[in-house]
């Protein structure tokens, strides 16, 4: 909820701007109407408010088809109405998406900034830890996405995991198998084979 406020927050100047155009696209598409279909029809398109009905009903493509203009020149506009709604509806659903797309951006920036402040001294501390995980909840990001976040982290960072930052050994041993079959611990060297 607090992503679509936020989206809203940082859209508004866009959105109001969208229907100030969408009515002001309502009231001169319904004078149109009027002028072309009042004398044809005075009991359905008897008033500038009267047409703004079918206006609205046509431009959001409901279409009860309660009214309908019967002129050449009010089904060109009726047809023109028609698309320009399509347009119309659609601006703010690409508004609100690109600012969706927006807010999803910032918030992994400073989640990538948090990791990158933790990294700083070469290791996440456990207190950096609880830290980043409060605000991977806070920000919305998905663990999973947390996760790849700190990986790229660390690989820019230059952070070895698994490695021991001073003797740059491995912290972990890993049991491998050698051509002759036999298991061994990855940091012993593997015995000499060679006839």
């Amino acid at each position: 909820m607090s992503l679509l406020l936020e989206v809203l927050k940082d859209e508004v100047k866009s959105i109001g701007a969208a229907l100030f155009v969408l009515m002001l696209l309502i009231v001169l598409a319904a004078s149109f109407t009027y002028l072309a279909e009042h004398q044809a029809q005075p009991q359905a398109f008897g008033s500038i408010p009267a047409a703004m009905w079918w206006t609205v009903i046509t431009m959001t493509t409901v279409g009860y088809g309660d009214v309908v203009p019967v002129t050449v020149l009010g089904k060109f506009f009726g047809a023109t109405i028609g698309i320009m709604g399509v347009g119309m509806v659609a601006l703010p659903a690409g508004l609100l998406a690109s600012g969706f797309s927006g807010a999803l951006r910032r918030r992994r920036i400073e989640y990538e900034e948090l990791v990158q402040d933790a990294l700083e001294d070469g290791q996440i501390e456990d207190h950096e830890e609880e830290a980043l995980e409060a605000s991977r909840a806070e920000l919305g990001i998905s663990a999973e996405e947390a996760e790849l976040i700190l990986g790229a982290g660390l690989r820019k960072s230059g952070v070895r995991i698994g490695v021991c930052p001073h003797c740059q050994k491995s912290l972990y041993t890993r049991r491998q198998s050698d051509r002759s079959g036999e298991r061994r611990d990855s940091d012993e060297p593997a015995p000499d084979t060679t006839p």
